[in-house]
């Protein structure tokens, strides 16, 4: 549903420090009912957003995912047709972050797009481990398989790079 002639405002960093967006993250997913390595379209939906999937020469400011905010409760996720389910639902999980965390902060039509890094994308990362991979669910099922990643990143459907960044973070490699 883009509005042609709509100008968009550019997401804004939260400023809030990592540990509370994992947290944070963690108990929004708990809120609106999401299950542990659950689908995210229904959240998407719940949200009032949808998410859209595109070819290369469509993906415009990012070779990567970017969201569009028109107002609470309407927004589109942009995600690329050629990337595995499991960074999909990373991207996915990323892009509630941005709708989440810097959308309330102005208030109007927002825009991210992942081209680089900055604190913006560093907040929309961490609200989206903490949503996808809470901390404690993650510790323990990374103690029940022994540290095995791959059983890990099966377990909450993320890629074998989600669980070990996610890993790291907790201090369990």
């Amino acid at each position: 549903m883009i509005m042609t002639g709509q100008s968009f405002c550019d997401a804004t960093p939260c400023l809030a420090r990592k540990e509370s967006i994992e947290t944070f993250a963690s108990k929004f997913a708990a809120d609106i009912g999401y299950e542990l390595g659950g689908p995210l379209d229904p959240v998407v939906q719940k949200l009032g957003g949808k998410i859209i999937y595109q070819d290369m020469t469509e993906l415009g400011d990012s070779a990567d995912a970017s969201v569009r905010v028109f107002g609470k409760g309407n927004f589109e996720i942009y995600l690329p047709n050629f990337t595995t389910s499991e960074r999909d639902r990373f991207s996915i999980a990323h892009e509630i972050g941005h709708y989440v965390l810097h959308y309330p902060l102005k208030n109007q039509p927002m825009k991210a797009a992942r081209f680089g890094s900055n604190r913006v994308e560093w907040e929309a990362n961490w609200f989206a481990a903490g949503f996808l991979m809470p901390a404690d669910a993650f510790r323990k099922f990374f103690a029940k398989e022994g540290g095995r990643l791959g059983s890990v990143a099966a377990h909450f459907r993320v890629s074998l790079a989600a669980a070990e960044a996610r890993a790291k973070t907790l201090n369990l490699l």
